[in-house]
C-alpha cells in the first residue's frame, strides 16, 4: 500500500448550477444551490484514499462549523486527520463556484485558514509522520510553506509532486526538488512569467523543456479534452497522451485534482510515468461525469474497470 502525505488546502465549496454564466452586472436566477467539500489538498487526499492509499492530510481549518464538517468528511473518506490544525483567528477556506450546463466553472476562493499553515507546522507534521512514498502540495498555502515541504520531502526520500495552482512564480530551489509538476495549459506559462507567442503545442514543449532545465524531473501538462503532455528529463520530445472519454460532462470542478491523485497513486505504486499519466486521465474522465469536487472522485475498482475497457 502506497503511503502519501498531502500538504494543502481544505475548503467548503458553495456551488450554484445554472444554465449559463451571468454577464457583468447581470443577475441570473435559475440556479440550483448545493454545498460540497473541496480544496485542492483535500480533493487529492480523498482521491488517493479512494484508490487504496494510506493518506495523511496536513492542513488548517477554522474553529468553526465548516471546519468541523471538513474534518469529518476527510475522516469519513479514510484520510488520517491527526495533522489538520484548527485556527481561531480566521474562517475555514471557502470557494464560491458557478457551474454552467456544459459543466464549465467560474471559481472564487476565500482561503481563510489555509493561508495560515506555517512552514514549521508543515515540517513538524511531515517529520512526525515519517516514511512516506510521496508528498503532494499545491499553491493554495503560503509559498514559504511549500518551499519547506519540498526540502523536508527530499530529506525524507519522498517524491515531491506539485500542483502549481493558483499559478505564480515558483522559487528555483522548489523546482529542483520536484519529482513531478502538474500545471494546466494556462498555469505552465504563468509560473514561467510569460504568455505563449506561437503555436500552443510548440510553446508547451518549450515551456516543459524550460522547467526540466530548471531542475524538475517530470512535467505533466493537463490539456482538458486534448489529454496531457509529458516531458521528462532525458526525453527527446514531448509525449502526447490522449484524454480518456467521459460518459458525459456534468461538473469539471476537481478534475485536475482527480488526475493528480491517480497519477500520484501510479507513481507511488511503482508504475511508469506514462502509465501513471494514462491512469490520471481515466480518473479525471470519471470525475467530470459527476457533481462535486470530492463526491465525484472514483474508487480504484471503477478506474481499473475503465482502464480494462480502453
Amino acid at each position: 500500500m502506497a503511503v502519501i502525505a498531502v500538504v494543502g488546502s481544505i475548503n467548503i465549496d458553495f456551488v450554484i448550477y445554472l444554465e449559463r454564466f451571468p454577464r457583468v452586472d447581470e443577475t441570473v436566477s435559475d440556479g440550483v444551490y448545493e454545498i460540497h467539500f473541496g480544496g485542492k489538498g483535500a480533493n487529492q487526499a480523498v482521491g488517493l484514499s479512494r484508490l487504496g492509499c494510506k493518506v495523511y492530510m496536513i492542513g488548517k481549518v477554522g474553529m468553526d462549523s465548516l471546519g468541523d464538517m471538513a474534518i469529518e468528511n476527510l475522516r469519513r473518506n479514510g484520510v488520517n486527520v491527526d495533522h489538520v490544525r484548527r485556527e481561531r483567528a480566521t474562517h475555514t477556506g471557502t470557494a464560491f463556484i458557478l457551474v454552467n450546463r456544459e459543466g464549465n466553472t467560474m471559481i472564487s476562493v476565500a482561503p481563510g485558514a489555509n493561508k495560515l499553515l506555517s512552514p514549521i507546522e508543515a515540517e513538524e507534521s511531515l517529520r512526525a509522520i515519517g516514511k512516506v512514498d510521496a508528498v503532494l502540495a499545491q499553491l493554495e498555502i503560503p509559498m514559504e510553506t511549500v518551499e519547506r515541504v519540498s526540502r523536508v520531502s527530499e530529506e525524507l526520500g519522498a517524491k515531491f509532486i506539485l500542483t502549481p495552482a493558483p499559478a505564480k512564480k515558483i522559487p528555483e530551489e522548489v523546482l529542483k526538488r520536484t519529482h513531478t509538476i502538474i500545471p494546466n495549459r494556462t498555469e505552465i506559462f504563468r509560473i514561467l512569467g510569460r504568455e505563449p507567442r506561437r503555436q500552443l503545442e510548440e510553446e508547451i514543449e518549450d515551456a516543459a523543456r524550460e522547467l526540466v532545465k530548471m531542475g524538475v524531473e517530470n512535467v505533466v501538462i493537463t490539456l482538458g479534452e486534448h489529454g496531457a503532455a509529458l516531458y521528462s528529463r532525458g526525453m527527446d520530445r514531448v509525449s502526447m497522451i490522449p484524454a480518456a472519454k467521459p460518459e458525459r460532462v456534468v461538473d469539471t470542478t476537481g478534475a485536475g485534482d482527480a488526475f493528480t491523485a491517480c497519477y500520484s497513486y501510479g507513481v507511488a505504486s511503482g508504475m511508469s510515468i506514462i502509465d501513471s499519466v494514462k491512469l490520471g486521465s481515466i480518473c479525471a474522465s470519471i470525475k467530470i461525469s459527476r457533481k462535486g469536487a470530492q463526491e465525484g472522485l472514483p474508487r480504484l475498482e471503477e478506474v481499473l474497470k475503465k482502464l480494462g475497457n480502453n
